[in-house]
């Protein structure tokens, strides 16, 4: 069925502002940040059945106009399956793109900054890719486990506090003043909206979601990844699995990746053994890896735990490159670009950063 295109524009949210501004007209009457869509829309992929018996049966009051409610969960469940929304341009100009969130967040870290700026999916659509975003397994509208069919039952949360570090936004010390490393870009005044973006996640559940995003990337066909942090390790381990549909895949400060500390993706829970893949052969039948760019941003030194994870990387980059695989590593303080957090795609310069990684697709996947 063919699609009939239609448009959607970037409109900003300011703080200050006295009232909403669209972006400039261009030459054809149109606003300069347009995007024509051929579809837009959404679909689950992966995941299975799960048979709930044996609890109780228990009635609650759904409305006061109602009359009490018998609830039983007792049936049929499908579970462990990621959403993908997705996003297709009118004219594409270049690959599909699927974007991977870390752990804590959901694709929404994709979508806007917490500052209410356009995010990494408008500026990769803007450029002609068919954005797919990615809510993995137990986040956003992928839905979680409520009723305990897991081996793990208490997720954990993250505190702003905790955020504040994780994301090398500024010493622990200057988290009650708000007062971030010199020169950091993240939006330090609207830390309140990166804990709203923030879930609960499950440390059992890695196997599954590394499942889930090879189902998305069967679904999609060959396409450029992008993940971060939790998911730049599960989009690797997919990626090692799954050679023949990644034609490009870009880390954003990753941990946990294939061949890393021993990491074989088979952590998961009930059926989430993902499988040993050492990420260097690049998958099944020795088909080559993936062109792979690693993605760091600045205060690394300020951190032990990053600084360890540096190295990782590096090794992880050189084993491939060593196998003859397209390896490369941003630094962006040294590429003349600091202050860059733990999440770049929500600095203040995340469209720079984006061009940069936009960039390097291009080249890694036309020679």
């Amino acid at each position: 069925m063919a699609h009939r295109p239609f448009a959607i524009v970037a409109t900003s949210f300011r703080k200050g502002w006295g009232g909403v501004t669209g972006s400039a007209m261009s030459a054809a009457g149109m606003p300069a940040g347009t995007v024509t869509l051929a579809a837009m829309g959404s679909f689950t992929v992966g995941g299975r059945r799960v048979e709930v018996s044996g609890r109780p049966e228990r009635t609650v009051t759904l409305s006061p106009d109602l009359p009490p409610y018998v609830v039983d969960v007792n049936g049929t469940y499908q579970a462990d399956h990621a959403y993908v929304q997705y996003f297709l341009p009118a004219r594409p100009r270049g690959l599909p793109l699927v974007l991977v969130h870390g752990g804590g967040l959901t694709g929404s870290c994709w979508e806007s900054t917490p500052d209410g700026r356009s995010g990494w999916a408008w500026h990769f659509l803007r450029a002609g890719h068919p954005v797919y975003v990615v809510d993995n397994v137990e986040r956003g509208r992928a839905g979680w486990d409520a009723l305990g069919w897991g081996a793990e039952r208490a997720p954990l949360s993250r505190s702003a506090q905790e955020a504040w570090t994780v994301f090398r936004i500024g010493p622990p010390e200057g988290f009650d003043e708000a007062r971030p490393y010199p020169g950091c870009l993240f939006p330090v005044d609207d830390l309140a909206a990166l804990s709203a973006m923030t879930v609960p996640r499950w440390t059992t559940t890695t196997g599954l979601a590394i499942a889930a995003i090879e189902a998305v990337l069967a679904r999609v066909g060959r396409c450029a990844v992008i993940a971060h942090s939790q998911g730049g390790g599960i989009a690797a381990h997919a990626a090692a699995r799954s050679p023949e549909h990644v034609a490009a895949l870009v880390l954003i400060e990753p941990h946990s990746l294939p061949g890393a500390g021993g990491s074989d993706g088979r952590a998961g829970g009930p059926g989430g053994r993902a499988g040993g893949s050492d990420g260097r052969a690049g998958g099944p039948g020795g088909r080559a890896a993936a062109p792979r760019l690693i993605v760091a941003g600045d205060f690394i030194e300020q951190s032990p735990v990053y600084r360890g994870l540096r190295a990782e990387w590096h090794g992880h980059l050189g084993d491939l490159a060593a196998g003859g695989t397209r390896a490369d590593y941003f630094s962006l303080p040294a590429m003349g670009h600091p202050g860059n957090s733990h999440a770049p795609m929500m600095d203040a310069n995340s469209d720079v950063v984006a061009a940069l990684v936009n960039g390097w697709i291009e080249r890694a996947t036309t020679g």
